[in-house]
């Protein structure tokens, strides 16, 4: 059963806020700024989206038999999205164990054939699996989705289960497909674009619901509109942070440096504002710095590269 972290979304929005956050444990404030979670119009808009493919109805019941996804390149925030929705669906004590609405899985590309069946298993509360062939697993693992009452088999990280070759693919979306199958849940794939094709390319899947896809994006640092979107997003990560003072992450200067190392993407930006925030923690600062920017965006430029974010504010600091 997947344990997600502790999500931080907590606005800080007065001196009096901040002052109190940062006067919480080094510990505390780590986890804070590392699970720091922005509920931007994106994040709210693809996270409304699974919440009407899992529940479709308003006073209805949860969908079944449909193949859906959540699509975006690497680092966009999808992880953090069905994470968050995941964990806003813990499993329901029941009179004879738990029913899971939610059941979150990771692939990974070493999985084996075995391994997806393995991973229902345990994403439905089981401590031992018993030894079977693939076939049986898959089986039971769908079994077990229908015993424990799953509405939502989320598996992020999909694009996994189709770029694997041979028998482990072909195990692989069998699973998907029997699970789709029993009616009694929805599925959801989670990850990049490349999911999109490999379901167009196989009709079981795609019939399946047709695969109702919501896309998650970076922001065009050359478009102003989503210029203006990111430095949004970077406003509602300052007001999260646990200093004492703002850090003016969304100044003009520091917008231009976020979009140019990072691309436009909210996973990028948030590993060097994580990055900087822990070296402001450990150096008893009040807020994050130029000087704590740089050094975060410098150690992850790729070889060649001579612009270094945020040197130019460090001087003028």
């Amino acid at each position: 059963m997947k344990l997600f972290p502790e999500f931080h979304s907590t606005e800080f929005t007065t001196p009096e806020e901040r002052l109190a956050a940062s006067l919480k444990s080094p510990l505390e404030r780590q986890a804070m700024i590392t699970n720091l979670l922005v509920p931007y119009p994106q994040f709210q808009r693809v996270k409304n989206n699974v919440a009407r493919f899992h529940r479709p109805v308003d006073g209805g019941s949860h969908g079944v038999g449909w193949i859906g996804g959540v699509l975006g390149s690497s680092r966009t925030g999808k992880s953090f999205i069905l994470q968050s929705y995941a964990a806003e669906n813990p499993p329901i004590p029941t009179e004879f164990g738990y029913d899971f609405p939610v059941v979150y899985l990771e692939a990974r590309a070493e999985w084996d054939a075995l391994e997806f069946g393995r991973q229902i298993y345990h994403g439905t509360g089981a401590s031992a699996i018993p030894r079977m062939s693939t076939a049986a697993l898959n089986t039971m693992s769908a079994n077990r989705v229908k015993q424990f009452n799953v509405q939502l088999v989320v598996i992020d990280d999909a694009q996994f289960l189709f770029s694997t070759p041979g028998r482990k693919q072909t195990a692989f979306i069998s699973l998907i497909k029997h699970l789709a199958d029993q009616r009694t849940c929805n599925i959801l794939l989670v990850g990049t674009p490349s999911i999109e094709q490999a379901v167009q390319n196989d009709p079981h899947l795609l019939n399946r619901g047709g695969f109702p896809r919501f896309r998650v994006r970076e922001f065009d640092r050359n478009t102003p509109d989503d210029r203006g979107r990111f430095r949004f997003f970077l406003t509602e990560v300052e007001k999260r942070l646990p200093f004492a003072e703002p850090s003016n992450l969304a100044r003009k200067e520091y917008v231009e440096d976020f979009l140019n190392v990072s691309e436009g993407s909210i996973g990028k930006a948030m590993n060097i504002i994580i990055a900087a925030g822990h070296m402001a923690i450990n150096e008893g600062r009040n807020c994050i710095s130029a000087q704590h920017l740089r050094k975060a965006a410098e150690v992850r430029l790729i070889e060649g590269v001579i612009y270094v974010p945020f040197a130019a504010l460090e001087a003028a600091e």
